[in-house]
């Protein structure tokens, strides 16, 4: 929840105490009621936004760790292949010198 809706919400709540002791009417209530649901629908959805963006965080999240475990795989495998490539220049060198 982010702070400008909670001190929305705050000063919603504060207006409506302070209100029903002075006394208001229908209207100011229903005014106030209304705000009051529009700011609870607000909050709503941006829970449902933070909520969205947290599972999306999430799943980038994963995908990275997977690409960075397949880079890793990789990169052991190809040391591997260097390791070899070497090792055969080396035969093919030994074997020019034979010649």
């Amino acid at each position: 929840m982010t702070t400008s809706h909670k001190s929305l919400l705050w000063a919603m709540l504060t207006m409506m105490v302070l209100a029903g002791p002075i006394g208001c009417g229908k209207k100011e209530i229903d005014e106030l009621k209304t705000r009051l649901a529009s700011a609870e629908k607000e909050l709503t959805d941006s829970r449902a936004k933070l909520a969205e963006a947290e599972k999306q965080a999430a799943e980038a999240r994963a995908e990275s760790e997977q690409a960075l475990a397949d880079l890793k795989a990789r990169n052991t495998d190809l040391a591997k292949v260097r390791v070899e490539r070497d090792k055969y220049k080396q035969e093919l060198t030994a074997l020019k010198k034979r010649r």
